[in-house]
């Protein structure tokens, strides 16, 4: 396990003692979204996967279409989906392997369906309308079953593109949050960690810069056509992850080509 500091323990603790209660309310979930340390339980590092910031999650929702049925990949104590269900009125299902996430992620969103599960178990899930999804970054061992890895058109091993493929199977339209190299565009964190979408009426284009070459492997196996976002700088939240932090981008795939 990460060492926290005695303050973060201490929140995390104070989060422990909320999570026996019967029920919570809206900004007790929060306070437990915000200080409910994954760290403490376990090795994140190891698996490459950490929790969204709060104020990133609400931001993500921008991307979120409004009063649909949404599945969360790899959804770990339901952040991107409590603004999915409070915020943008969504039905959701979440899709978490760890059962501690589980667990907790059900006492702060019941109203979601909860699902114990791998993201390989995918062909059991159903078909949504959108599919959301901050995964594991990077080589991470996933487990997958050698057949199933044959079904995939990428043959990489980044694992949130990974993500996004299994999300083509289950969703009309995908929305992830991912490393800003898995990403044919850069976005956050130029021009001093802001930018204004009307800067790009001024020549700023952030699909200028040559796509990585595991970036080009993917799109190319995958024949998708990346969508950019609303305009979400995620720099601006790049101090408020656990233990990491990340130059992330929102990333949006319309497979049925329904909003487009």
């Amino acid at each position: 396990m990460a060492k926290l500091t005695k303050q973060q323990y201490k929140l995390h603790n104070e989060a422990e003692e909320l999570l026996q209660q019967a029920t919570l309310t809206y900004d007790e979930k929060l306070f437990v979204y915000n200080n409910w340390n994954e760290s403490a339980t376990s090795i994140n590092s190891q698996a490459g996967a950490f929790f969204t910031p709060q104020g990133l999650a609400q931001d993500f929702s921008l991307e979120l279409i409004e009063d649909r049925n949404i599945i969360d990949l790899c959804a770990g104590i339901g952040m991107l989906s409590f603004f999915a269900y409070h915020w943008k009125d969504c039905n959701v299902t979440c899709v978490e392997l760890n059962p501690t996430y589980v667990e907790v992620g059900k006492k702060l969103l019941p109203e979601a369906n909860w699902i114990n599960a791998s993201i390989f178990d995918y062909k059991t899930f159903g078909h949504y309308d959108q599919v959301i999804s901050n995964p594991p970054f990077g080589k991470v061992k996933t487990g997958i079953d050698a057949e199933l890895k044959k079904e995939l058109k990428y043959k990489g091993s980044e694992f949130e593109f990974i993500t996004i493929e299994i999300g083509e199977y289950v969703a009309d339209y995908g929305t992830f949050l991912i490393p800003q190299g898995s990403t044919p565009f850069k976005y956050s964190g130029s021009q001093d960690g802001f930018i204004d979408l009307r800067m790009k009426s001024k020549g700023y284009n952030p699909y200028d810069q040559e796509p990585s070459r595991k970036v080009q492997k993917f799109l190319k196996e995958t024949e998708y056509n990346p969508i950019f976002n609303a305009g979400i700088d995620t720099s601006i939240y790049k101090n408020e992850w656990k233990g990491v932090s990340p130059t992330c981008e929102v990333i949006n795939f319309d497979w049925k080509n329904l909003y487009w």
